[in-house]
């Protein structure tokens, strides 16, 4: 299930991506419990949710435990995501004593037909009427068309030659690709990259900022953080991976995917 929010902002509830609709280099990837929440947020769009309500619906309802603090945190990953795709964060209300609300145009993302049925009542005339608003000059929609369908296709071949080219990169990491630049708290943090241009104090400022900035946590329990960057055109991508270990496992428990675009 897709929703389209704001008219630009393409929200998928299965995988909790969310992305300038049309741009899939764009996507961002919401934590469970934000992406919980902003599923609720949608399907009551424009009413005032209070905290214990979002609280019981997002954890409570799922087997975990929730709080004001974890609401405040899953609506703070919200905004920055719509801030990160360059949209209102405000989009979201605090509404002072209750709770939140989401204020924004939602569309279930359907593809829609160009022209509209006519009325079973009087079908010649609406179908006339319908045809010559839409269609004013039929042979320039019929020169269109070939146009459409080249700009599909090219579009779609990029699609493919991106995906192939991001297979074909992370083939070819192996471990020396991933070097440990430092601790923070219980957390030990890796650079996964080929080079290290820069010193491990100048990768571990960064990430410890990006850390403070999603809300990970490294104070409870002992954690892998990995650590990668790319730029592509105006944008630089940061993706984040976080990998919790309980003590004396062999393997991990939880694993967190966290992603930052900025850019213009």
């Amino acid at each position: 299930m897709k929703y389209l929010i704001d008219l630009k902002m393409l929200y998928e509830v299965d995988t909790g991506i969310i992305m300038i609709h049309g741009e899939e280099e764009s996507s961002l990837r919401l934590s469970n419990q934000a992406s919980r929440l902003l599923y609720e947020l949608i399907i009551n769009n424009g009413r005032i949710l209070e905290r214990d309500y979002l609280i019981k619906k997002v954890w409570e309802d799922h087997g975990f435990s929730g709080s004001s603090v974890s609401l405040n945190v899953a609506i703070s990953e919200i905004r920055k995501a719509f801030r990160n795709l360059g949209r209102d964060p405000g989009l979201i209300k605090t509404v002072r004593g209750k709770g939140f609300s989401l204020a924004a145009h939602i569309e279930h993302h359907t593809i829609r037909p160009p022209v509209s049925q006519p009325s079973t009542e009087s079908p010649a005339p609406l179908l006339s009427e319908t045809s010559n608003k839409i269609y004013p000059n039929k042979e320039k929609g019929i020169v269109l068309l070939p146009v459409m369908l080249l700009v599909i296709l090219i579009v779609t071949t990029c699609a493919f030659l991106l995906i192939d080219w991001k297979v074909q990169a992370f083939d070819r990491l192996d471990i020396s690709d991933i070097h440990m630049v430092g601790k923070e708290h219980q957390c030990t943090i890796y650079l996964v990259d080929k080079n290290m241009y820069e010193p491990a104090s100048f990768y571990l400022k960064r990430i410890k900022q990006e850390l403070h900035n999603w809300s990970v946590d490294c104070d409870s329990q002992p954690a892998d953080v990995y650590f990668s960057q790319f730029n592509k055109s105006q944008y630089q991508n940061y993706f984040i991976g976080v990998c919790y270990t309980p003590q004396d496992a062999e393997k991990y428990s939880n694993c967190l995917s966290l992603k930052t675009l900025t850019g213009s």
